[in-house]
């Protein structure tokens, strides 16, 4: 009989306690009125706009690089305009 008593102790400590927590968790966010941002008091490292700027920035690092390797071979440069309608051209053979 003890082990009995023992064993549904362990089984209610290992499953009952972290579901007992989770469940506490669920109902505090579901009735905390700020939203989950404040209550985590989470905030994003940067603004779209900032996303925006430096992918802008990266695209055209990565275009003077390719321009810098054409030039060394001696092709012409290319445009952002040309870069951006082939691959376009590339993902319309896929449609």
């Amino acid at each position: 009989m003890k082990t009995v008593t023992a064993e549904l102790y362990f089984l209610l400590m290992v499953i009952g306690l972290p579901v007992l927590i989770l469940g506490l968790a669920l109902a505090a966010a579901r009735f905390y009125h700020d939203g989950p941002e404040e209550l985590l008091d989470w905030k994003p490292t940067r603004s779209p706009r900032r996303e925006a700027e430096l992918y802008g920035g990266d695209t055209h690092d990565m275009l003077g690089a390719i321009n810098r390797y054409r030039r060394l071979r001696g092709a012409p440069d290319r445009s952002l305009e040309e870069v951006t309608e082939h691959s376009w051209a590339d993902l319309d053979q896929y449609d």
